[in-house]
């Protein structure tokens, strides 16, 4: 199982992935059903499920804003 991050943009997608590098997290970019079903278009940001507090910490920080989270197997 993973977590997805849905953002409206690739752009916004791009920064996050790099701020949850700088912070030792790993995660990949994403266009998965599991984005289609949060918007229609979008980009996701996944991760492992154990690292969400720290990703949503992270992200609300850099004020980037987020359509919502998805799960995925």
């Amino acid at each position: 199982m993973k977590r997805i991050l849905v953002l409206s943009s690739v752009t916004y997608a791009l920064r996050v992935q790099d701020i949850l590098k700088q912070n030792g997290i790993y995660s990949n970019l994403t266009r998965s059903p599991a984005v289609r079903s949060v918007r229609g278009c979008g980009y996701g940001v996944s991760f492992s499920p154990g690292d969400e507090p720290r990703v949503r910490a992270l992200v609300a920080a850099a004020e980037i804003p987020v359509l919502g989270y998805a799960g995925e197997r």
